[in-house]
């Protein structure tokens, strides 16, 4: 039974250039090539290889931190008020609002850090019109997936997986070379949900680490481990040899073993934080990055770390941990704390990678973070001073200078107007005409095509969500001018 055990986990990490050939299975790999979904992809091999991260919102959080440019008509309609410094630019007393419209004690002052460096770009209008679902469960998946069909759905990171193995020949390395190519630091996620429609060989399937990097290859005891495969072949001459298989595992689980344990010490190690520019509101007294003491810091940090110590992993989740966003009661007490931890959270982030350094050297412009939710929430404020659930979210996204358009970052994109009748509930944002919007789908097309798909929408499209599939967002519209002067 344990030995079983193991040989799946192994499979898990995609490190399978190493394994023996029983790990293999060709009826596995002839499934994958027959998708009809994968066949109509028109792939192009990257000229450089993208890491995403992805940070989900479970619970849907509101768009207003990013979003106050309708906040004197919001709060004219809602059936409670909004705070009055809420209605106040922040150059006025105890004002709350940024020059980009942004909600200062949500995170707004470090989300302004990050537009003038250039790190991060807010999408405002992405705006469910096709199937107007506001319920989670459907919501999360037609989020994250690729193949909408809610039940036994893939989620991004399998069916990326399933592009980039039908698609192996193209690649300057083998993909059953990568080194854990897919990795969760949420558990079970919903990104990465089995398809029966498209089995994948145990090599391309994700693995879940946590924070700590507690490593799943450790047998706790290496004294132990290193004196039972001596007994093994002491009491077995030659076994090395007839039973090579066997021992390529054993080998193969120690390699993993000391990898994982390497991450880890670099994560514990604070003098393998980057150094950065004097003055840095993120440098400690050493000059050093620090990270603010969050409850978004751990996760976040596992995950960059990983991203800049291996560039093998192309597609890391960040969500268990990360929830608590439906603010259906007293949401803006706890809504601004929250928000202001992770974006201040997130600036560490975007300036780890920015001046972080690889092992082996070589450019971090080529990892992206993607944060966003299920849904976003409406904007009246309810008789228990929360917000019920609505259609139109922020996408936050950063980095990634090596892959996207000169003129990705560092704007705002969309424009919004209030919707619905005074004094009742249900009042929400939407895009006005003349906005550049999009499908929450078109994230996950936007990753496929930082990965080399063409045309994503066949990867996108769903009888029910979206019959035609998405495209990729487009990353050169241009930003809106600030809000103030």
């Amino acid at each position: 039974m344990k030995r079983r055990t193991f040989i799946k986990s192994v499979g898990a990490l995609g490190f399978t250039a190493s394994l023996p050939a029983m790990f293999s299975n060709e009826s596995l790999i002839k499934q994958v090539s027959a998708a009809p979904a994968l066949n109509e992809v028109n792939f192009v091999a990257p000229q450089v290889m993208p890491q995403v991260i992805n940070v989900f919102l479970y619970g849907g959080p509101s768009e207003l931190a990013g979003n106050l440019t309708n906040i004197d008509d919001i709060n004219g309609n809602s059936q409670n008020p909004y705070p009055r410094n809420l209605l106040r630019a922040a150059t006025e007393e105890n004002g709350r609002i940024t020059r980009n419209g942004l909600w200062s004690d949500a995170g707004g002052d470090a989300m302004e850090d990050m537009l003038a460096s250039g790190d991060m770009t807010i999408y405002r209008t992405v705006n469910r019109r096709r199937n107007n679902t506001r319920a989670h469960r459907p919501s999360i998946f037609s989020c994250l997936t690729g193949n909408l069909d809610i039940d036994n759905s893939p989620g991004m990171g399998t069916t990326l997986a399933a592009v980039l193995y039908k698609n192996r020949a193209s690649l300057n390395k083998p993909i059953d070379q990568f080194v854990l190519p897919f990795v969760s630091f949420e558990g079970a996620s919903t990104a990465f949900i089995s398809d029966p429609n498209n089995p994948l060989p145990l090599g391309m399937r994700s693995i879940s680490l946590d924070q700590r990097f507690d490593n799943p290859y450790s047998r706790g005891n290496n004294r132990f481990d290193e004196a039972l495969e001596k007994l093994a072949a002491q009491m077995s001459v030659g076994a090395d040899t007839r039973y090579e298989k066997a021992f390529a595992g054993f080998k193969t689980r120690r390699s993993l073993e000391q990898l994982i344990d390497g991450f880890s010490t670099t994560l514990n190690d604070s003098g393998s934080l980057p150094v950065l520019p004097e003055g840095d509101v993120d440098a400690g007294d050493d000059g050093r990055l620090q990270y603010p003491n969050t409850r978004y810091t751990d996760r976040i940090k596992a995950a960059v770390t990983l991203a800049i110590a291996n560039p093998d992993s192309l597609f890391i989740t960040v969500g268990g941990g990360l929830g608590g966003w439906d603010d259906h009661n007293s949401a803006i007490e706890e809504y601004t704390g929250r928000m202001q931890a992770l974006m201040t959270t997130l600036r560490a982030a975007t300036k780890h990678i920015k001046y972080g350094t690889r092992p082996g050297g070589g450019s971090t412009g080529n990892i992206i973070i993607n944060v966003f939710g299920d849904f976003g929430r409406n904007v009246n404020l309810n008789n228990s001073m929360g917000w019920d659930h609505g259609n139109n979210q922020n996408l936050y996204t950063f980095g990634g200078a090596d892959l996207r358009p000169a003129n990705a970052l560092g704007k705002i994109v969309g424009k919004t107007e209030r919707f619905g009748s005074s004094k009742q509930n249900r009042q929400f944002t939407k895009p006005t005409d003349d906005s550049y919007e999009f499908e929450p789908t078109a994230i996950a097309a936007t990753v496929y095509s930082y990965f080399g798909v063409q045309n994503p929408e066949v990867l996108t499209r769903d009888s029910r969500y979206s019959l035609q599939g998405e495209t990729a967002i487009d990353e050169t519209v241009a930003g809106e001018p600030p809000m103030f002067a």
